[in-house]
């Protein structure tokens, strides 16, 4: 369900972002000011940035060099992706609680066109975070279960988009 709501949330932020900037470039070519549109792009862009982050890692979909992982045995790549994520988890806290200290910081502060708190930019980065260290966790699990049920079919096995989970 989370993950239905962030692809209709990323879909319509993107759409959005992309008839702003068309839409300013096109009317600045006839003399037109559209300058509160870099203002609302620049804030759908930190959301759809941190949201479509959380998608990409729930689907699997985020960059990454397995040339030399792929060589290992699949328990070893099954420790090496719990500790890769016990990392990121780390580094996903810290980006909460610092996140969450720019929007307080924030919340004085405003767009230069449009009348709202740039704390409402600023939230993409403790939400964003929260949801993939959701994320995070499911995976935390899933490894952990691997190790203890000694099955790491999870790892091996492909989705229904034709790549492999890990």
């Amino acid at each position: 369900m989370l993950k239905h709501i962030e692809e209709i949330f990323v879909g319509i932020g993107l759409s959005l972002l992309i008839l702003l900037v068309f839409f300013a470039a096109v009317l600045r070519f006839f003399g037109i000011d559209m300058s509160w549109s870099t203002d609302l792009a620049q804030l759908s862009f930190a959301w759809v940035c941190f949201i479509g982050a959380d998608l990409a890692m729930r689907k699997n979909r985020h960059m990454g060099v397995n040339m030399l992982v792929d060589k290992f045995p699949v328990k070893f790549r099954n420790i090496i992706y719990l500790f890769n994520n016990i990392l990121m988890l780390c580094f996903l806290l810290i980006a909460v609680y610092y996140g969450t200290n720019l929007c307080i910081t924030n919340f004085q502060r405003t767009f230069n066109t449009l009348p709202i708190s740039y704390s409402y930019a600023t939230a993409s980065v403790p939400v964003g975070c929260l949801l993939m260290t959701i994320t995070i966790i499911s995976n935390i699990v899933r490894y952990s279960k691997n190790i203890i049920t000694n099955n790491y079919s999870s790892i091996i096995k492909t989705n229904t988009e034709g790549g492999d989970i890990l």
